[in-house]
C-alpha cells in the first residue's frame, strides 16, 4: 500500500475556496497535505480525520525565498498561537491547517483578504498569464495563416492539428483564468464591502478536461510521426519533446535545490534564469546541428513519408531504366487527410544526364471523411487560380472513362496549348497528376494511372 500520492496542480492560484474544500476533503479519506509544487501536490498517508484549512496569501514572499522573511515567520507564529499550523507553501501561497472543531479563523476581514489575493495575483500570476495569452494568439494567427494559406496540407499534418487545438484550447484556458478573476475580483469587492467574503470560482473542471484532451493530442501526434513521417522529423520532434522536459525538470529542479541549500532568493533567481536560456539555447544548437547534418547526408532531399515504392512510377508507363531517376516522396496523414507528393526526374547529379527522359509528379489526396471530399475537390481546383489568371490558363472538363475516374479536368492554356497536368477523383482520392512537357499520356497509359491510383 502506498504511503505517498501526488496529483496535478490544476486549481487556479486563487481558488482558495476549492483548494480548502478540497485538502479537508483529502484529510478525511486519509490523505495529509505534505507539499505543494509548481506542478503537483503531495500527501501523506494518515489517518482519516476532519481538520479545518485556511489558504493564505503572503505576496512579499517568492518561490525563490530559502526560508520565511522575518515578517512571514512572525505570521506563522501568530497563526500558530491559535493552533493553525503550516502544512505546506509555495511561494505566496501559505497553506494552513487546524484540528481544532471550532478554530478562530486566520482572516477576519474579507475587504485585506480579497486585496491580499489582488496583490499576489498581481506580482505572479496575472502577468504571466497575460504574457502567455498574447503567445499563444501569436502561435493561434500563425496556425490559422498556415490553415487559410494551405488547408489540406495543414490539415494532413498532426502536426498542424495537434497546434491548433492546443492553441484553441490554451486560449479557452489562459481566457477563462483572468476573465474568471477579474469577474470574480470586481464581486468579491462588493460583497466586502458587507463584510462577506465572496467565494472563489472552480475552474479544476475545465483545466481537467483541457489537460485530457491535450494529451489525447499529444498521444495522437506522436503515434502519427512515429508511423508517417521521415528519420529526420521523428529526430527532431523527440529531441524537442525530450528537451522541454528536460527544461522544465532543469529549471525547477535547480530553484528548489538552490531553496535548500539556502541561497539567498536573488543568487537563486539568477541561477535559475541562467539554466534556462543555457537550456533553451541548447535546444535551438542541437536542432539546428542535426538539420546541417541531415542536409549534408541529403535526409533532406530525400524524405520519404511512404513505405515502399510510390504506387506510380515512370517505368509504371515508359519503358526507362529507372536508375537513372530520382524519386522524392514527401508528405502525411491524419484522422481527416492525407496528402503525399511523388516526383520523378532524371537524377541531374549523374555525369551525364539525359534530359530528354520523361518526368512524372503527382499529388494524392486521400479523403477519410466524405464530407470534406467536395471541399477538397473545390480546393484543388482553384488552389492556382490568380496564377491561372497571370499565366492564362485554366481547368477543363474532359472524358473521365479513360482514366478510370468519377471526374476528369484537364489544365489547359487560353490559346487551347495542353499543359499535360490533370486532375482526376476517384472515390475516396483525389489525383493531381503532371506529365511534363516530354510526353503526353496514351489511352493506355491513362488507363494505367487509374488501375494504380485510383484504388
Amino acid at each position: 500500500m502506498r504511503d505517498v500520492k501526488r496529483e496535478l496542480f490544476l486549481f487556479s492560484m486563487y481558488d482558495r475556496t476549492g483548494l480548502q474544500k478540497h485538502f479537508e476533503k483529502l484529510a478525511a479519506e486519509g490523505w495529509m497535505l505534505e507539499d505543494i509544487g509548481n506542478y503537483f501536490i503531495r500527501y501523506r498517508r494518515s489517518e482519516p480525520r476532519r481538520i479545518h484549512f485556511c489558504v493564505s496569501y503572503y505576496y512579499k514572499a517568492s518561490a525563490f525565498d530559502p526560508y520565511p522573511t522575518e515578517e512571514e515567520q512572525e505570521f506563522r507564529d501568530l497563526c500558530a498561537h491559535t493552533g493553525w499550523e503550516v502544512a505546506a507553501s509555495n511561494g505566496k501561497l501559505l497553506v494552513f491547517y487546524n484540528e481544532r472543531e471550532d478554530p478562530t479563523p486566520i482572516d477576519t476581514d474579507p475587504a485585506m483578504e480579497v486585496d491580499a489575493i489582488h496583490k499576489t495575483m498581481m506580482r505572479s500570476t496575472i502577468p504571466a498569464y497575460a504574457v502567455s495569452l498574447l503567445t499563444t494568439l501569436l502561435g493561434l494567427w500563425l496556425s490559422v495563416g498556415q490553415l487559410v494559406n494551405d488547408p489540406i496540407g495543414f490539415l494532413s499534418r498532426p502536426s498542424g492539428l495537434f497546434s491548433l487545438l492546443c492553441w484553441s484550447f490554451l486560449i479557452l484556458l489562459l481566457g477563462v483564468e483572468l476573465g474568471g478573476y477579474f469577474l470574480w475580483r470586481r464581486r468579491a469587492v462588493k460583497a466586502a464591502e458587507q463584510g462577506v467574503f465572496y467565494p472563489t470560482p472552480n475552474h479544476f473542471p475545465l483545466q481537467a478536461v483541457g489537460l485530457s484532451v491535450f494529451a489525447i493530442a499529444l498521444v495522437g501526434y506522436l503515434t502519427d510521426v512515429l508511423l508517417q513521417s521521415n528519420p529526420l522529423m521523428k529526430l527532431i520532434t523527440f529531441v524537442m519533446l525530450g528537451w522541454t522536459v528536460l527544461l522544465l525538470l532543469g529549471v525547477n529542479g535547480t530553484r528548489v535545490l538552490l531553496k535548500r541549500k539556502g541561497v539567498s532568493r536573488s543568487v537563486n533567481r539568477t541561477a535559475t534564469l541562467a539554466v534556462d536560456v543555457a537550456l533553451a539555447f541548447g535546444l535551438l544548437a542541437v536542432i539546428v546541428f542535426f538539420t546541417i547534418r541531415a542536409a549534408g547526408s541529403g535526409l533532406l532531399n530525400d524524405s520519404i513519408y511512404l513505405s515502399g515504392d510510390p504506387p506510380l512510377s515512370v517505368a509504371d508507363l515508359a519503358d526507362v531504366d529507372m536508375d537513372v531517376y530520382r524519386t522524392w516522396t514527401t508528405g502525411d496523414e491524419t484522422v481527416l487527410l492525407g496528402q503525399y507528393e511523388i516526383h520523378q526526374h532524371v537524377d541531374w547529379n549523374r555525369d551525364d544526364p539525359d534530359l530528354s527522359l520523361p518526368s512524372l509528379e503527382y499529388t494524392l489526396t486521400e479523403v477519410k471523411l466524405p464530407f470534406l471530399y467536395d471541399w477538397c475537390r473545390d480546393r484543388l481546383y482553384h488552389e492556382d487560380d490568380k496564377r491561372g489568371e497571370e499565366f492564362g490558363y485554366r481547368y477543363e472538363v474532359i472524358d473521365p472513362a479513360p482514366w478510370g475516374a468519377a471526374e476528369a479536368w484537364e489544365r489547359v492554356y487560353d490559346d487551347g496549348g495542353r499543359t499535360n497536368r490533370f486532375l482526376l477523383c476517384y472515390d475516396s482520392r483525389i489525383v493531381v497528376i503532371d506529365f511534363g512537357s516530354k510526353w503526353i499520356p496514351t489511352p493506355e497509359q491513362r488507363a494505367i494511372v487509374g488501375e494504380k491510383l485510383g484504388k
